[in-house]
């Protein structure tokens, strides 16, 4: 369970980040200098602040935990005394398989939330809902491609560490196999041969018996 939360923690990080960078990037490339003036006149004050603020952190953070696990995997790794001819490596296409896995999910969710969230912003300003295609529209020229670029770019992050911690856990996987098994000792026989009583057949034969029983006795 542990496990499951951790990634999809990780992953509601990492498409948070996406969110608010492709954000501002689309703000800049719309209205260059008048960036700033523009964002406090359509809605974005102190709680926008706080929003980029509070996911810059997050982000940082992820990667700070991420870098801080590979780290003490490789520690494990080079403690476990492997050669560099033992050493387990996944090929690169493993990296480009960690690439389509995040990839495909964060830019569709990008695009409709970012989407999502302009029309919210338009009409909070009274503005009409201009629709779910306003990344496409020209007043919105290469927004679009700004938020699929920069999703692009968030997931070859989270496929580099995904990627790296594979490798690592491959190499300790090896350590593990390399590691001779240990049998469990037989029990030792002590030197004294216990025998088994031997039967003579004098013995038996000498052995007392009981008197015969008279039959004509009173």
């Amino acid at each position: 369970m542990a496990p499951r939360i951790a990634r999809v923690a990780s992953s509601a990080v990492l498409q948070l980040a996406a969110l608010v960078l492709g954000h501002q990037l689309v703000y800049l490339a719309r209205y260059g200098s008048l960036y700033g003036e523009v964002l406090a006149h359509s809605g974005h004050g102190d709680a926008w602040s706080v929003a980029v603020l509070t996911s810059l952190i997050l982000a940082a953070g992820l990667v700070g935990l991420g870098l801080v696990r590979l780290y003490r995997l490789g520690v494990v790794a080079r403690a476990a005394g492997l050669r560099s001819s033992d050493m387990a490596a996944l090929p690169p296409r493993a990296l480009l398989r960690a690439f389509l896995g995040i990839a495909p999910r964060v830019a569709v969710v990008q695009l409709v939330a970012l989407s999502l969230q302009e029309n919210v912003e338009r009409v909070a300003i009274g503005q009409p809902a201009p629709g779910a295609g306003i990344l496409f529209s020209a007043e919105y020229a290469g927004g679009a491609w700004i938020a699929i670029a920069v999703a692009l770019g968030v997931s070859v992050v989270g496929a580099l560490f995904a990627w790296r911690r594979d490798v690592l856990l491959a190499r300790l996987r090896v350590a593990r196999e390399a590691q001779p098994r240990v049998r469990a000792a037989a029990p030792r026989r002590s030197g004294v041969l216990a025998r088994r009583p031997v039967e003579s057949i004098l013995g038996r034969r000498s052995a007392l018996r009981a008197p015969p029983a008279f039959a004509g006795s009173a």
